[in-house]
């Protein structure tokens, strides 16, 4: 296919969408190149001119609900991808903190009380209400998600973060035993110890029609299942009726995208798996 401005439109949305929902995404290339096409087949047209540029677009599935979600993210050499430098000095420092404290805690999140009182303790202060009203911001772009009281690792900061996480974290990760990539809230076996993403679980036990480890095949609880499909469909619920409204993808549109179910259903399972001992956060 050859690049043109419908592929210029595209990614102005993805842009602007920050974090684009699978669905969304491809309801928006039906409406910009008037047929159905593959999303990832058209983030290759794009990622070839956003080659020499160190950018691409790029899609990661979010932890909480299994849903895919395209972003544009820099390619530089990870040592030099850090937190966004949209937000201020203390913004950032904030957000490195809550980093910090989601990787290294068993759960893989920590109490949204926790998280706002860190923003008194920083070198930069932050009060707790500019604290409260930035970490608004942040869950409304997917950076962070908030479920119950709980803040997880946003979807836009898996895309768009990962070189830096794993810079600055080095070794204080598990991998999910399927899929290989980084695990940051996720279950654990407790008789082999091997760590999966609650989707992938969801996918392999639905594929070979029981619930066992993969690995020692172990009986597992079942119950990260119904919870990675109640997600899915309360995102889809979220954000409204996406078959007729998808995303405008006009020139001079400024709308932020949809913002993020908040926190009332049952509290997501917990699999706790100890981690090694966190490095110091850049």
């Amino acid at each position: 296919m050859v690049y043109d401005n419908r592929h210029r439109t595209l990614l102005q949305a993805i842009m602007q969408g920050g974090a684009v929902l699978e669905h969304d995404a491809s309801l928006i290339c039906t409406k910009i190149f008037g047929e159905r096409l593959n999303v990832a087949s058209v983030a290759q047209s794009i990622n070839e001119k956003l080659a020499p540029l160190a950018m691409a677009m790029k899609s990661g599935i979010c932890e909480m609900s299994g849903e895919k979600y395209w972003s544009i993210v820099g390619t530089t050499h990870e040592e030099s991808i850090t937190v966004p430098s949209q937000f201020n000095t203390g913004q950032r420092a904030f957000l490195r903190e809550i980093y910090s404290e989601i990787i290294s805690a068993d759960d893989g999140c920590i109490s949204s009380t926790d998280c706002l009182n860190m923003s008194t303790t920083l070198d930069v202060k932050l009060s707790i209400s500019d604290a409260d009203i930035f970490l608004k911001y942040l869950t409304k772009g997917k950076w962070l998600l908030i479920k119950n009281g709980y803040v997880f690792m946003g979807v836009r900061s898996i895309v768009e973060l990962m070189p830096y996480f794993r810079a600055t974290y080095q070794d204080n990760f598990h991998n999910c035993t399927l899929c290989k990539e980084i695990v940051f809230h996720g279950q654990k076996c407790e008789n082999c110890d091997k760590v999966f993403h609650y989707y992938c679980l969801a996918k392999y036990a639905s594929m070979q029609n029981e619930s066992k480890c993969p690995q020692c095949r172990h009986t597992l609880d079942t119950s990260y299942t119904s919870f990675v499909a109640d997600e899915s469909t309360t995102s889809q619920v979220a954000n409204g009726n996406r078959e007729e409204q998808p995303m405008d993808v006009s020139e001079d549109d400024n709308d932020n995208g949809d913002e993020d179910d908040d926190d009332s259903e049952n509290s997501p399972p917990m699999r706790r798996f100890s981690k090694r001992t966190r490095t110091q956060s850049k």
